[in-house]
């Protein structure tokens, strides 16, 4: 979807919530993300990002294709090179848009909560991220198969199959490809699901917003995820694409210590002090 509807819609699902509200949405400090969710829903450069990482992507598809030895995932062991080719990506800000429930919450002076944001799901209103139904359609009429493997719970795969579905995403006819997070098989983080998809494909691209989409450590430091990146240099923009998100996520986790518990006032206090005005 273009820059200008994806702005019309957005406006358009906050709009109840913006007219009762706004003036108390209005103060400062209590929007957060007011500045992230006005860059990815106005700028030209957020489509632009977007559009460049799926573009990118094309070359490095082919050459994954044409190279069996090659993967993706730190996870994919042992002789994969017989394996049929696949691309896991993240669900959130990677391929779909949920931009407008952000907003929402800031015209609502509201935080995020788990019962809004089921609600904001069960809609099935979010819209693509720019590039990406096009590219992995392509890749899926390469003989690639599409993982969604994302942190949304497991009683959510419906919706977003059919949210996908809708935009025109592949292998969303079914389940099968919906990873999502399972108590019951351990599927909390990601790696054992990316080991999983190991199993049975060799693993050729990855998308994701956050670092985590990519490589795994539990309550990484600013310092670890820094090193987690250097140590993948070469991966990045090669094997690994990231999706621009400012609104959340655990480059702001990793803050606050993975405290989920700290109050805004805290949070912002915690942002201030990790500013490096001679940087």
């Amino acid at each position: 979807m273009s820059l200008l509807p994806r702005i019309a819609l957005a406006l358009a699902l906050a709009a109840p919530l913006a007219c009762k509200h706004t003036p108390v949405a209005a103060g400062g400090a209590a929007n957060d993300m007011l500045f992230a969710v006005a860059w990815l829903q106005t700028s030209a450069e957020y489509e632009a990002a977007a559009l460049q990482a799926y573009g990118a992507a094309g070359p490095a598809l082919e050459r994954a294709l044409a190279d069996t030895t090659w993967t993706a995932a730190v996870e994919q062991q042992g002789d994969f090179a017989g394996l049929p080719p696949a691309i896991i990506v993240d669900v959130d800000e990677t391929v779909l848009d949920n931009s407008a429930y952000q907003a929402r919450l800031i015209a609502s002076g509201g935080e995020f909560a788990p019962d809004t944001w089921g609600a904001w799901i069960d809609e099935r209103k979010a819209t693509g991220v720019p590039g990406a139904a096009a590219f992995l359609a392509a890749a899926a009429g390469k003989g690639v198969r599409v993982f969604y493997v994302s942190n949304r719970d497991l009683p959510q795969a419906e919706p977003t199959r059919d949210n996908l579905a809708r935009l025109g995403f592949p292998d969303t006819a079914n389940l099968d490809t919906f990873y999502f997070r399972d108590p019951e098989r351990g599927w909390k983080e990601k790696s054992p699901r990316r080991a999983e998809v190991a199993k049975t494909h060799r693993i050729v691209l990855m998308f994701g917003d956050n670092l985590f989409d990519f490589v795994d450590k539990d309550h990484a430091t600013l310092a670890e995820r820094a090193g987690l990146v250097r140590e993948h240099a070469a991966w990045w923009g090669a094997r690994w694409f990231v999706i621009p998100n400012p609104m959340y996520g655990s480059w702001d986790d990793a803050l606050f210590n993975y405290d989920r518990n700290k109050t805004r006032a805290q949070k912002q206090e915690l942002r201030l002090q990790s500013l490096d005005p001679a940087r």
